[in-house]
């Protein structure tokens, strides 16, 4: 396996090459690049700034993990609205685009918002008729979906056999599972996930989570690694049966107060013992 770590959790007033030089010093092997999110990566970038990215990155030494993308919780490929989901389905194409320009194989999208206006039984087709039609581009482009598991932010695909059959209704090697082993907090146990969905993980997220508090702010459930209450041993173990060697992912939503350097360092030291099994 191998370690990356977000441009997403660059600090605010960083550019790209303060941020990549941080991240090959903290030991990572790769970034994860997020499409919306930083000026250097939003839907207006162009072809050549897009290959001038990667030639950056490259230059520093590292390599790029996956493509993901802050735009589906506004325009979701699920949305009853065409014209939002049209604006869904326009940034997909483009993140697969993207991520084959930058010689990347994966992308995350969060496929399926349910709300109290968008219910579950509509949601779940829609769902699944657009993946149906990306998974076409994503195969032209050799690049896989990852789906991934935001269980209760999405309210959609709560429980792991859920997202197997979820999975089966879409049908192409080309979607999968891009598995958060922290967004499984009230709903179940990410060793579970992985036994039931091992093979069609295409990356994994980590951070830890603990289960007694809330969702979001000062009581977000989300922090950093052997912090909270996920089972490390049993996530290693279960990673190893279903014979994944892929990326892992550092995706924290807690930054530090100071020195926020040193929750780069921090974080990709736990994701070495972490991937050595020494816990």
């Amino acid at each position: 396996m191998k370690r990356s770590i977000g441009d997403n959790l660059f600090p605010k007033d960083w550019t790209l090459e303060r941020g990549l030089d941080l991240v090959k010093r903290a030991g990572f092997e790769g970034i994860e690049l997020w499409l919306g999110d930083k000026p250097w990566l939003q839907l207006t970038t162009t072809d050549a700034q897009v290959l001038e990215l990667r030639r950056k990155i490259e230059n520093a030494g590292l390599e790029i993990s996956n493509v993901s993308n802050t735009l589906d919780w506004r325009h979701n490929v699920s949305s009853s609205d065409p014209r939002i989901r049209a604006m869904g389905m326009a940034h997909v194409t483009r993140q697969i685009d993207v991520a084959h320009q930058l010689g990347v194989d994966a992308i995350l999208v969060v496929a399926g918002l349910v709300t109290v206006h968008e219910p579950y039984q509509d949601v779940y087709p829609r769902t699944v008729e657009s993946l149906k039609k990306l998974s076409e581009t994503a195969a032209a482009a050799k690049v896989k979906i990852g789906c991934e598991n935001c269980c209760s932010e999405q309210r959609f695909l709560i429980s792991p056999r859920e997202f197997k059959l979820f999975l089966d209704d879409v049908d192409s090697p080309w979607v999968g599972l891009h598995l958060d082993v922290g967004n499984i907090h009230d709903t179940g146990f990410p060793e579970q996930w992985i036994a039931i969905n091992g093979p069609r993980i295409t990356r994994v997220h980590v951070k830890d989570v603990m289960r007694h508090r809330g969702r979001c702010g000062e009581e977000s459930v989300y922090t950093n690694l052997f912090l909270g209450d996920n089972d490390w041993k049993a996530i290693r173990s279960a990673l190893a049966a279903a014979r994944y060697d892929g990326w892992i992912i550092a995706e924290m939503e807690r930054r530090y107060r100071f020195a926020p350097d040193q929750q780069f360092f921090d974080t990709s030291a736990a994701m070495r013992r972490f991937i050595s099994g020494s816990m």
